[in-house]
């Protein structure tokens, strides 16, 4: 999410393009030093970006321990979601692959506004 400044320190501020605040389905856990998403029911608020460079994705992917090829030992996986709003429309987006049943759960589904002072 652009309030934490990764578009810059990953170097993706060229090769992504912000759309707008996008909501889908899932479960939003706080995971410590980084919020983690599993599917369900509950409605969970993100960003919804254009890929500009072809290689932004696999720039993602290694930042998110995502290994297509050992999806096994992933940290995450990317897969395509339907997003809620904006409507018909589809968006990769990174689940996390562990058991997040430890972790607090974020209600709010809205890790930038649970992260607010």
């Amino acid at each position: 999410m652009r309030p934490f400044g990764q578009l810059e320190s990953l170097g993706l501020r060229s090769s992504l393009a912000f759309r707008s605040e996008c909501q889908f389905r899932g479960e939003l856990y706080d995971l410590g030093a980084f919020p983690g998403a599993v599917p369900g029911a509950s409605l969970l608020h993100g960003e919804l970006f254009r890929l500009e460079a072809p290689d932004a994705l696999s720039v993602l992917d290694n930042y998110e321990g995502y290994m297509p090829d050992r999806e096994e030992d992933s940290l995450f996986v990317r897969r395509k979601v339907s997003l809620l709003r904006p409507t018909t429309t589809r968006a990769w987006v990174y689940w996390y692959n562990g058991d997040p049943s430890d972790y607090p759960k974020v209600s709010s589904g809205n890790w930038a506004a649970y992260q607010a002072p």
